[in-house]
């Protein structure tokens, strides 16, 4: 039975094209901003989120890599209203990573199925501040907080992700293998297979650029099978 996390060479391929897009995307410019907002929502409380069995999420049409969408379609959809989305930070290290999960009948659940074998509960931090906008052309919804428009994560140590970030690129330029580079890079910073693993595991956003996006969709329902 395939679960979702079997590695074929065409999923090689995706996690490589993933991890190329998330390095990039956690080495934007550091600010006053995010410094500030880090700091604020650390104060926040935390609650532990559950992820089901990937052939249940991946039965119910959940897409991986998808969560904010994942999570507004079970919202939208659930015949009985129990479901709410819930958009915060999940907690990897020094880093919160953007995600969405549902709360259902108080129980705090991600609904995205995950390309890799990932740990069965993570810390997570509902943040209320956090707003959807309709992005200007209408093709989908926007992350924002205070009016700004929210990155994919919160770093404390940026100039980190940014050193990874250059590192990968020299040993890209190397001919270094997209998904291949845990040894190497573990050797020589360590710190981009981790970001690599981090992202895989949490089930972060896919796409490359800062502002985080949901995609607006008319999709059918969306919902968890039971058990």
């Amino acid at each position: 039975m395939n679960d979702g996390t079997t590695i074929t060479e065409a999923r090689k391929r995706e996690l490589g094209e993933l991890a190329l897009r998330n390095i990039e995307g956690m080495a934007f410019s550091p600010s006053e901003w995010e410094a500030d907002t880090l700091a604020e929502v650390l104060a926040l409380p935390r609650v532990v989120v559950t992820r089901p069995p990937v052939d249940a999420l991946l039965a119910a049409d959940m897409v991986p890599y998808q969560c904010h969408a994942n999570c507004a379609n079970q919202d939208t959809n659930d015949p009985d209203g129990t479901s709410r989305h819930v958009t915060g930070w999940l907690v990897y290290g020094s880093d919160l990573i953007l995600h969405s999960v549902v709360q259902i009948d108080g129980e705090w659940l991600c609904m995205t199925p995950q390309l890799v074998p990932a740990a069965k509960q993570f810390q997570f931090i509902p943040d209320p501040l956090i707003e959807w906008r309709v992005s200007r052309d209408g093709s989908s919804n926007e992350a924002f907080r205070g009016g700004i428009a929210l990155p994919d994560a919160l770093r404390k140590y940026p100039e980190d992700h940014i050193r990874a970030r250059d590192r990968f690129r020299e040993l890209m330029a190397s001919g270094l293998s997209a998904f291949k580079p845990s040894w190497p890079l573990r050797k020589s910073t360590g710190l981009v297979a981790t970001m690599i693993r981090t992202r895989l595991d949490g089930k972060i956003m896919p796409e490359p650029h800062r502002h985080a996006r949901q995609r607006r969709s008319g999709q059918q329902t969306r919902l968890l099978p039971d058990g």
